[in-house]
C-alpha cells in the first residue's frame, strides 16, 4: 500500500512544490528498481519507505519516515535476490520453490540478529535498531537515521588520513562498544570506512550489520566483501569469530593512519604490505606493530579479541630503569615530557579497562536474568508483530553462528582458497556472482581487486541507467582472482514518453528532460496566456514517445512577454550535448 505525503522521498523533508527537491535533488521520476519497494510504500501502518540507499546479498536499505515519532529512520528489508523475487507493482515477496527452506533459515537469522541488536540500542556508538516486524512474506528492521558522513568520506576530505593523536581520542568509544557487541555473541564481518560513520557531534557509529552468509564467499547469496578490510577466513570455510572483526578494525586504522587501503587479504604475499610506520613515519612504533598483529593472515597468530587489541594498542611504551634513567623497550631513554605522557596514558588505560569490566559485568548479569526468565525458544513466523513478547528468541547469536558454520562446512565444497600468504593468487577459485540489476559504480568499488570490470554502455528499457544487465561470465562459474569480466551497463530507456509541461517553469521542465536523457532546444514564444518563463507547449504532445537512443530532440516553447522581453538570454537555447546519464528509471 502507498501513502500520500508531501515528504520528499529522497531526504524525508517537507516539499510542497513540484519538480526536483531543492535540498537533495531527488525527483519522483528518479530510479525505481521494479524488484524493490516503490517509494511511498506504507509498512506496519507506521513507516513510509523512501528511495533505496543501498543493497547487498542480504537485502535492501531505504530511507524512511516514522509517522508515529515524526522522524527520519532507516529501513532494512530482508530480500536475498538469489532466493526470492518481487513482481513489478507488488509488495509481497515470492520465494523460489527450491529455496524455501534456506530462505526461512536466513530469514530467522536476520530476525534474530536485529532483535539482538535492538537490545543493545542504549549503546551510543552503534546504529540503533528501533523496531523489527514481519510483513510481505519477509522481515523488516527499522534503524535510527544517522546524521553524518561515512569515515570513507571523512578521510577523503582530510587529505587522506588522520594523526594518531586524533585517532586515540576518536576510536576508544567505538572499540569499547565493539567489545560489548562481541560479548553479546554478535560478529560484524563488515567493518570498513564505509560502515563506520562520523556524526555531527564528531562521534563514531558502527553500522551495516548483516547475517554471516552475506559476508562470506561461497554461500547461496551474493556476498558483500569490503576489499582490503575483510579477513582471509571470510574467503574460505574457516570459522569466523571476534578475531575476524579484529582484522577489520586493524585494517580501518591502517587506512586512517596512512591514507592507504591495505591490500586484499587473499592477495597478500610475504612482505607485500608495509607497516604503517613505514608509510607514515609519524605513526608510533608500538601502534604500527599492534595493527600488523591485528592483520595477521593466520587466525592463530592474530590478536584474538578486541579487549586484547585495545590493551596492546593503548599500552604505554615499556621501559626499564638504567644508569641513564627510564628507558624504552628499544633502549632509548624517555624524556621528561614522555614520562609525564606515560603516566597520563596509564591513567587513561586504567579508566578504559575499568569501564569495560563494569559494563561487562552488567551485561553478564542481564544475560543470566534473561536466560532464567525464558521458558522456551522463539520461532519466527512471517507477519507477526515486532512488539510480541513471544517473539523473543532463547537461542543466542553465537550458538547460531556455530551451527551455521557447521552446516556450511558440511554442505559446501572444500574451498580452494589457500591458507597461507605464500600461496599463488592465480590458483584461487571464486564463484562468479550474478551482477544483473546491480549498480555498476557501487559493485565495481565493492569488488575492486577481486575482478576487473570492462563496461560497455547501451540503452535498456528494462534496467535503470547505471545498472548492469549482461555479463560475459555466467554466475556461479569458478574463476581466478583478478579475472576480467565484460559487462553491459544501462544508459537508461531508449524510448520515453514526453512528461507533462503544464504549469511548469522552464528550469523545472528542463531538469525533468535532463533526468530522462532527452535532448532539447528552447524557443521563446511571445504570449500573454501564461506567465513569462512558463512552458507553453512542446514539439510533441504529452506522453508522445521520444526516441532517446536516436538523439531525437524536443523543442520546448517558453512564454515571454508580448514585447519580446524575457529573463532568458537570446531567443533560443538547446542542449548541445547529450545530457549526462542520470541513473533514473521512470515507471
Amino acid at each position: 500500500m502507498q501513502k500520500d505525503t508531501s515528504l520528499c522521498m529522497g531526504c524525508m523533508n517537507d516539499k510542497a512544490y513540484d519538480g526536483p527537491c531543492k535540498l537533495c535533488g531527488y525527483s519522483d521520476l528518479d530510479p525505481c528498481i521494479p524488484s524493490y519497494l516503490v517509494p511511498k510504500t506504507y509498512l506496519n501502518d507506521r513507516y513510509i519507505v523512501g528511495r533505496m540507499l543501498s543493497y547487498n546479498g542480504e537485502g535492501a536499505v531505504y530511507i524512511g519516515y516514522d509517522t508515529a515519532a515524526n522522524t527520519k529512520v532507516t529501513i532494512k528489508e530482508f530480500m536475498p535476490d538469489t532466493l526470492c523475487s518481487r513482481k513489478k507493482g507488488e509488495t509481497v515477496i515470492t520465494v523460489n520453490a527450491n529455496n524455501s527452506a534456506l530462505y526461512k533459515t536466513y530469514l530467522s537469522e536476520f530476525e534474530d540478529l536485529n532483535r539482538s541488536l535492538m537490545k543493545l540500542r542504549g549503546m551510543a556508538h552503534i546504529q540503533a535498531v528501533l523496531d523489527v516486524f514481519g510483513e510481505n512474506n519477509t522481515c523488516y528492521a527499522v534503524l535510527e537515521f544517522i546524521d553524518g558522513i561515512s569515515l570513507k568520506t571523512f578521510i577523503a576530505n582530510s587529505s587522506g588520513g588522520m594523526a594518531w593523536e586524533q585517532v586515540k581520542d576518536l576510536f576508544p568509544p567505538i572499540l569499547t562498544t565493539l567489545s560489548l557487541v562481541h560479548s553479546g555473541g554478535i560478529i560484524h564481518r563488515g567493518i570498513s570506512p564505509q560502515t563506520i560513520f562520523i556524526t555531527d557531534k564528531m562521534e563514531l557509529k558502527l553500522s551495516g550489520f548483516s547475517i554471516s552468509a552475506a559476508r562470506t564467499t561461497n554461500t547461496e547469496i551474493a556476498c558483500e566483501i569490503f576489499s582490503g578490510y575483510a579477513a582471509p577466513e571470510q574467503y574460505s570455510n574457516e570459522i569466523n569469530g571476534t578475531w575476524t572483526d579484529v582484522y577489520g578494525i586493524s585494517a580501518v586504522l591502517y587506512k586512517v593512519l596512512t591514507g592507504t587501503t591495505p591490500p586484499e587479504a587473499i592477495a597478500r604475499t610475504g612482505g607485500s604490505m608495509l607497516e604503517p610506520m613505514l608509510v607514515n613515519r609519524n605513526v608510533p612504533q608500538n601502534v604500527s606493530k599492534v595493527i600488523m598483529q591485528g592483520m595477521k593472515p593466520s587466525t592463530e597468530n592474530r590478536i584474538r579479541s578486541i579487549t586484547e587489541f585495545v590493551d596492546k594498542l593503548f599500552a604505554p611504551p615499556r621501559y626499564v630503569p638504567g644508569n641513564g634513567g627510564a628507558r624504552r623497550n628499544d633502549d632509548r631513554p624517555l624524556t621528561k615530557s614522555e614520562q609525564k605522557k606515560l603516566k597520563k596514558q596509564k591513567k587513561e588505560r586504567a579508566k578504559f579497562l575499568a569501564t569495560l569490566i563494569v559494563v561487562g559485568l552488567v551485561l553478564i548479569t542481564f544475560a543470566i536474568v534473561f536466560a532464567l526468565t525464558l521458558s522456551g525458544a522463539w520461532e519466527f513466523k512471517g507477519g507477526t508483530s515486532g512488539n510480541s513478547s513471544s517473539s523473543e528468541s532463547s537461542v543466542t547469536v553465537s550458538s547460531r553462528q556455530e551451527s551455521s558454520s557447521s552446516m556450511s562446512s558440511e554442505s559446501r565444497p572444500e574451498s580452494s582458497v589457500p591458507q597461507s600468504e605464500s600461496s599463488s593468487v592465480s590458483d584461487l577459485n571464486i564463484a562468479m556472482p550474478d551482477f544483473t540489476n546491480r549498480r555498476y559504480e557501487d559493485t565495481a568499488a565493492r569488488y575492486e581487486g577481486v575482478f576487473t570490470f570492462v563496461p560497455t554502455y547501451d540503452y535498456s528499457d528494462e534496467y535503470p541507467a547505471g545498472f548492469m544487465f549482461d555479463q560475459s561470465i555466467e554466475p556461479g562459474e569458478m574463476v581466478a582472482n583478478g579475472t576480467q569480466i565484460k559487462i553491459k551497463v544501462s544508459k537508461g530507456r531508449s524510448v520515453v514518453p514526453l512528461p507533462d509541461y503544464k504549469n511548469k517553469t522552464q528550469a523545472d521542465y528542463i531538469a525533468t528532460l535532463t533526468s530522462l536523457n532527452v535532448k532539447y532546444e528552447v524557443v521563446n514564444e511571445p504570449t500573454g496566456d501564461v506567465p513569462a518563463g512558463t512552458v507553453v507547449r512542446c514539439s510533441k504532445e504529452v506522453n508522445d514517445l521520444i526516441r532517446v537512443s536516436e538523439n531525437e530532440t524536443v523543442t520546448v516553447y517558453v512564454a515571454v512577454r508580448a514585447d519580446g522581453n524575457s529573463n532568458n538570454s537570446g531567443s533560443s537555447q538547446s542542449s548541445s550535448v547529450q545530457p549526462p546519464v542520470n541513473p533514473g528509471y521512470v515507471e
